[in-house]
C-alpha cells in the first residue's frame, strides 16, 4: 500500500476513535454508522480503507513469546506457562478487536447493499469484495483461536448482543469461504499504484484458513489458484525481504503498511537490539530454534557429520545465519574459531565470557562487551540475537518494517504440506517445497539439498521443519504448534539458556562459574554437546543441562485445554447463552 492508504486509515481511525463495549462490540457508535455519512463514493473508500487498520490484523507474537522461537529472557507467557484463563487480558481483547472490526465490516457491507446508485455497480463489487475478504480473515483469527463463537452479519442491538449463542465453528468456516470467495472472484489481481487486499489474497488466506482447520482438500485448491495467478515470486534474497526499506516485493501478497513519517512504527525495538548499541537483548530466539536448522547436508544436527556444537552457526541452512545473529565459524576456511565474534550494527556481536572487549567499527577501537554476560548480568539470556529484518534503521527506535500478513513462500508450503497430508504427492508437490529452499541457498556457497522423498511420514517431518525455519519471528510458528497438536510437546518442558557466569565490567577481571568450568575452560564453547533432536524433529536439551553446560531458565507447560483460548469471563457474565470451552 502506498502512503495515501495509510493517511486514509489513520484519518479514519481518529475520526472514529477508539472506544470498548463488553457486549461484543456490536454497536458501532460514529459516523460510519450514521444514515448520512454514506453518500459519495469516497464516504465508502474511506469507510473500507478503515479495515485495514493495522490493529485488526492481529499476529501470534507476546513480548515473553508464545512459540519455542522466541523467548524474554526467563520471563514465561501464559501460555507457555500453562496459566490462560477467562480472565486473560490478552484473549479478552483480541476477542474485542476482532468483533469491533467485525461489526464496523458490516457496517460498511449493509450500506453497500443499499447504496442506491451512490457507486457503479462495479465499484461496488469491489467494495464488497474487500469488505469480505477483511470479514472472513477477522472470522479466521476467532474460529482458529476460539472454536466455536457468536456469529452474525448483521448490525445486532445491544439486547440481542446479550443474547446471542455460539455458532459451531464449521459452519461459520463455510461462510468463511463464501467471503473469500466473493473477494477473489471480484478484487483485480494487481493495483497500480495504492495497493490493497488482492484476488491472489483471498486465496492464500482462504489457503491459510482452510489448513489451520484441517482442511487440506480446500487448502490445497486454493493455493494452487494463487500459484496459477503466475502474479507472485519469492524474492531474490531471503535476508533483504524483511528489511524496513523493502516496502514492496513481488514475494509480498499482503501487507500492512507502517511508516515513520506518519508515526505508524514497530514497537518493542529495543528489546530485540544488542546492549552495545543501547538495546536491552531481551527478546531472543531460543536455544529451540538455533538447534532446528538443518545442515548443508540435508540432515538435523544430531545426524550430520558437519554438525559442530562449538560452532553451531557452521554448514547449516542459510537460513540461520539471516535469522539469528552468528558468530564462531560458519564455513570451512574461513578463519574464524569459535570464540570469534561478528559484525552487526556497527559493533562485534560476541556472547563469549571471555571476551570483555569487542570492536566498535564506527571508530575501529575496542569497547566494553555489553553483551556478553560475564559483563551485563542481563545480556542475552541464551547468548543469541535476533537478526532478521534487524538493520541500523532499528537503533533509533523508530523501525517501520511492514507488517507482512502472507507471502508467497506460504502459499507454496502450505501447497506442498496439503498434498502431503493428501497422501497426494507428485512432481508439484517437490517442485513447491525445493523452490523455497532454492533461494534460501541462492546466494550462498552451498546448494540446496533437495528433498527427493516420496514417502508420506518424511515429507510431513520435512515441511514442518522447512515452515520453522522459513517463518522464524514472522508469527506463524504457534498456530503451527496448535494444528499440528505438537503445543504439548515443545511448549511443554524448559527454556534453555547459558550456564552460570560471574558478571563484573572489569575487563581485567576473569569470569568464574559453571560456564567457564565445564564450557569454555574444557575448550567446549558455545554448546558443551550435539542437542538431541527427537521424531517430532524438537531439540532437547537435558543432557547439557545434566552435565552443567547449560540452565533451565524456566519449567514450561501445555495443558490440552490451550489449544482453544477460553472465552472472556466478562461475555460470559453479560450473555448466559455463552458457554465456555473445555478447561477454563
Amino acid at each position: 500500500m502506498k502512503k495515501y492508504l495509510i493517511k486514509t486509515v489513520l484519518a479514519i481511525s481518529i475520526l472514529i476513535g477508539s472506544y470498548s463495549c463488553t457486549e461484543l462490540d456490536l454497536i458501532q457508535e460514529d459516523a460510519a454508522s450514521s444514515s448520512t455519512w454514506y453518500t459519495t463514493p469516497d464516504h465508502f473508500r474511506q469507510s473500507v480503507n478503515e479495515l485495514y487498520r493495522v490493529d485488526f490484523w492481529l499476529e501470534d507474537k507476546s513480548s515473553n513469546g508464545m512459540s519455542d522461537n522466541f523467548q524474554r529472557r526467563d520471563a514465561l507467557d501464559a501460555i507457555k506457562a500453562g496459566t490462560l484463563s477467562s480472565e486473560d487480558d490478552r484473549a479478552a481483547n483480541n476477542w474485542s478487536l476482532m468483533y469491533r472490526a467485525i461489526t464496523r465490516a458490516n457496517v460498511v457491507a449493509e450500506a453497500l447493499a443499499n447504496q442506491d446508485g451512490v457507486l457503479t455497480e462495479t465499484m461496488a463489487n469491489s467494495l464488497r469484495a474487500e469488505v469480505n475478504f477483511s470479514r472472513a480473515s477477522y472470522w479466521s483469527y476467532l474460529i482458529t483461536h476460539f472454536g466455536d463463537v457468536p456469529f452474525y452479519e448483521g448490525e445486532l442491538t445491544i439486547d440481542e448482543s446479550f443474547e446471542l449463542p455460539r455458532t459451531n465453528k464449521t459452519e461459520i468456516l463455510q461462510k468463511i469461504y463464501e467471503f473469500y470467495d466473493d473477494a477473489s472472484q471480484n478484487l483485480p489481481e494487481t493495483y497500480s499504484g495504492i495497493q490493497r487486499a488482492t484476488k491472489g489474497a483471498a486465496y492464500a488466506l482462504k489457503a491459510r484458513t482452510a489448513i489451520y482447520m484441517g482442511d487440506y482438500e480446500t487448502a490445497a485448491d486454493a493455493a494452487k489458484a494463487a500459484i496459477d495467478l503466475e502474479v507472485y515470486e519469492l524474492h531474490p534474497n531471503y535476508g533483504d525481504l524483511f528489511l524496513p526499506s523493502t516496502k514492496n516485493s513481488p514475494e509480498i501478497i499482503f501487507q500492512i503498511p507502517r511508516s515513520i513519517d506518519l508515526n505508524e512504527t514497530l514497537g518493542g525495538v529495543q528489546d530485540h537490539l544488542p546492549r552495545n548499541v543501547g538495546g536491552w537483548a531481551a527478546r531472543t530466539p531460543t536455544w529451540e530454534l538455533l538447534g532446528s536448522y538443518e545442515m548443508v547436508d540435508g540432515l538435523p544436527i544430531d545426524e550430520s557429520p558437519l554438525f559442530d556444537p562449538k560452532n553451531p552457526f557452521k554448514n547449516r541452512d542459510p537460513r540461520l545465519a539471516e535469522t539469528i545473529v552468528p558468530f564462531g565459524s560458519q564455513e570451512d576456511g574461513d578463519g574464524l574459531q569459535p570464540d570469534s565474534g561478528s559484525r552487526f550494527l556497527g559493533y562485534e556481536y560476541n556472547p563469549h565470557p571471555e571476551h570483555k572487549e569487542v570492536t566498535n567499527y564506527f571508530t575501529g577501537d575496542l569497547t566494553r562487551n555489553n553483551d556478553t554476560r560475564s559483563v551485563g548480568p542481563f545480556a542475552s539470556f541464551t547468548g543469541l540475537l535476533w537478526k532478521k529484518g534487524i538493520n541500523e534503521e532499528w537503533v533509533g527506535n523508530r523501525a517501520d518494517p511492514n507488517k507482512i500478513i502472507i507471502r508467497y513462500a506460504d502459499v507454496l508450503l502450505m501447497y506442498s504440506e496439503a498434498k502431503i497430508e493428501l497422501n497426494e504427492i507428485d512432481e508439484s508437490v517437490l517442485a513447491a517445497l525445493n523452490k523455497v529452499r532454492d533461494r534460501a541457498y541462492a546466494n550462498s556457497a552451498h546448494e540446496n539439498p533437495a528433498v527427493t522423498t516420496t514417502d508420506q511420514d518424511e515429507l510431513r517431518l520435512k515441511i514442518r521443519n522447512e515452515r520453522r525455519s522459513e517463518f522464524a519471528f514472522e508469527g506463524l510458528r504457534y498456530m503451527d504448534l496448535i494444528r499440528w497438536k505438537l503445543a504439548e510437546e515443545a511448549l511443554t518442558g524448559f527454556t534453555y539458556g547459558l550456564a552460570s557466569v560471574s558478571s563484573n565490567p572489569d575487563v581485567d577481571a576473569s569470569p568464574t562459574g559453571d560456564l567457564i568450568d565445564n564450557v569454555v575452560g574444557p575448550n567446549l564453547w558455545f554448546w558443551g554437546m550435539v542437542p538431541d533432536i527427537d521424531e517430532n524433529g524438537l531439540p532437547r536439551f537435558d543432557h547439557l543441562v545434566n552435565a552443567n553446560m547449560a540452565r533451565v531458565l524456566n519449567k514450561i507447560s501445555f495443558p490440552e485445554r490451550q489449544y482453544l483460548w477460553p472465552i472472556p469471563g466478562n461475555e460470559i457474565l453479560l450473555n448466559s447463552n455463552l458457554t465456555q470451552n473445555p478447561g477454563y
